[in-house]
């Protein structure tokens, strides 16, 4: 049977495609690996799917529209082998054995169709996954999992060492799915790897938006941490102030003494890169000549916030200053170096007085600006969140301050007509944490703590590019009405334009509950989220309260409270 007669027969399997067609037998660059050869292997055509049926669909028996292999046909139910359809030993990923799944080798790519039968719609994949135990410890491959050509997971470098993962992704929407192992860019040798027990769950109806994903098991997560990141993985990380390299490097920033702090360097297993900085490491001082005061929290100095641009640079901003406290950030190249570039010699020092407007007769208040939180806005700006002392009441207060990429402040945004570079945020917002995420044209949504008559709330509030006020939500409450310790956390905009809200609310017992809200782009109630129509959803009774707000590439969303939970979109 030639490769041309199996394209033609749409009820052929992949199993029975891979004994049809032969193999190309092409020398490559020279390589230890069997003297230099690979034996590449293709099929390419439009075959009609196997149907998708409601229920759990195991994906070894479904017919791919296209796969191809680089050592040898792809195997299905077994290992991939040598280089003969066949030839494979059962799959094994330490020490166990799987009855079902594909046994391939890098590169090697399987795609699929989602489509269904009797109104089935795929909601999520599922499999293990590592390089086969055929191979011992040797081989190195990066599994990656493509819904639509968009990429929803991504397993990391895996040798034959390397534990098992567990791959749970959504598809929901989606129309193609695509399996791909690369060689993780150091040659094909020994790189046979496992989609072990892979398996497609379908339904009739997709899962209601705001609903927990129960296919998901929910993760304990270490107490006070600050900083929460998803990884290409799925994988939660989380830890003090710090920030994630796409190369799975962190920079770990840690305050020492009176405004100054280290920037740290460090693989992912914790040693330290002494490429970066001087030895690893590179300190700054955002308040020379300043000591902290252990009796008034104002004089507290140091980093509170951090990020990575695109370009690799690092940003971090906090309180600093000479006498004053003041808005400090500074700015580092990839190489652990202070950012000329950027300020003066890469760090700047913002005083918020022009926003204070003080009267004659006011009495006179210490300077107590704080940077929060960074975020990246369009154009190379930099949106800084934090809080002022009002010279009356005396009052704490939000501000916004936006730098231009050379860290100068950027003047289009207003305080009234005023170009300034730094605007305050709604008189109806309360002290309290502060929570901003910037839109792509942007715009800036702002949330916080509301003023009620009698109980303290939630607000979150549109503010224009230029600093100009946009439409608010009004002062709400928190989960089922309840108006006690209302505590708003995150802030995360969907791809649609919806816009996340996480916080804490007392829905009584000892620890406050954790209430996910999403809002329409015009800051209206999304009352398709959630079970009541209320565009709410309590994530998980005295969990502490969300803390932060996660957003999968396939669009599930990831709570992390005192545990980690998974939500459909």
């Amino acid at each position: 049977m030639s490769c041309m007669s199996a394209r033609l027969l749409p009820a052929l399997t992949l199993s029975l495609l891979l004994l049809g067609c032969g193999q190309l037998q092409t020398p490559v660059e020279v390589d230890p690996y069997a003297n230099g050869q690979s034996y590449p292997w293709q099929h390419t055509g439009t075959l009609a799917p196997q149907s998708l049926t409601p229920g759990t669909n195991t994906l070894q028996y479904e017919t791919a529209s296209f796969a191809r292999n680089s050592w040898g046909p792809v195997e299905r139910n077994a290992s991939n082998g040598e280089q003969k359809a066949g030839d494979g030993t059962p799959l094994t990923l330490n020490g166990k054995m799987y009855a079902q799944g594909y046994g391939v080798h890098a590169g090697s790519e399987l795609r699929f169709s989602l489509a269904g039968t009797g109104g089935a719609q795929c909601n999520n994949f599922t499999a293990d996954i590592g390089i086969d135990d055929e191979v011992g410890s040797r081989g190195s491959v990066v599994l990656q999992v493509y819904g639509d050509g968009v990429k929803l997971y991504d397993s990391g470098v895996l040798t034959g060492d390397s534990a098992t993962k567990r791959v749970n992704v959504g598809v929901v929407g989606r129309q193609e799915l695509r399996l791909i192992v690369t060689d993780a860019g150091n040659g094909i040798s020994f790189d046979h790897a496992d989609w072990a027990d892979p398996r497609l769950e379908c339904a009739t109806t997709a899962p209601e938006a705001g609903s927990v994903d129960t296919s998901w098991t929910a993760h304990s997560v270490a107490p006070n941490f600050i900083k929460a990141v998803l990884e290409p993985d799925l994988n939660v990380l989380v830890g003090g102030l710090f920030v994630r390299q796409p190369d799975s490097k962190r920079l770990v920033i840690t305050n020492t003494t009176s405004g100054k702090f280290e920037v740290a360097r460090r693989f992912a297993d914790g040693t330290l890169d002494t490429g970066y900085g001087q030895g690893g490491r590179i300190v700054t001082d955002f308040a020379p000549g300043q000591t902290d005061n252990p009796n008034d929290s104002r004089q507290s100095y140091g980093a509170n916030d951090a990020l990575l641009q695109p370009d690799g640079k690092l940003v971090v901003v906090g309180t600093g200053g000479n006498q004053l406290s003041d808005f400090a950030v500074a700015r580092y190249t990839a190489q652990g170096q202070l950012d000329t570039t950027f300020g003066q010699s890469g760090v700047v020092f913002t005083s918020l007085e022009p926003l204070k407007d003080p009267q004659p007769n006011d009495p006179a208040v210490f300077s107590t600006d704080r940077a929060q939180r960074v975020f990246l806005g369009p154009d190379g700006t930099l949106v800084v969140l934090g809080t002022y002392e009002q010279p009356t009441l005396p009052r704490i207060a939000g501000a916004i301050v936006r730098y231009t990429a050379n860290g100068t402040l950027d003047t289009t945004l207003l305080k009234g007509l005023r170009p300034i570079g730094m605007t305050q945020v709604s008189s109806d917002a309360t002290g309290g944490p502060l929570t901003l995420a910037v839109e792509p044209n942007g715009d800036m949504i702002f949330g916080a703590n509301g003023r009620a008559t009698t109980y303290v709330g939630v607000l979150v509030q549109r503010i224009r590019r230029s600093g100009l006020y946009g439409p608010s939500t009004p002062n709400f409450f928190l989960g089922p009405q309840s108006p006690h310790a209302n505590v708003i956390t995150d802030l995360t905009l969907q791809p649609d334009g919806t816009i996340l809200v996480g916080g804490r609310a007392d829905l009584g017992g000892v620890l406050p509950s954790g209430v996910l809200v999403r809002l329409n782009p015009d800051l209206s109630f999304d009352k398709t989220f959630g079970p009541d129509g209320t565009g709410q959803v309590v994530t998980a009774a005295e969990s502490g309260g969300i803390q932060k707000i996660l957003l999968q590439p396939d669009g599930k969303i990831v709570a992390v409270e005192n545990t980690v939970r998974r939500f459909w979109p």
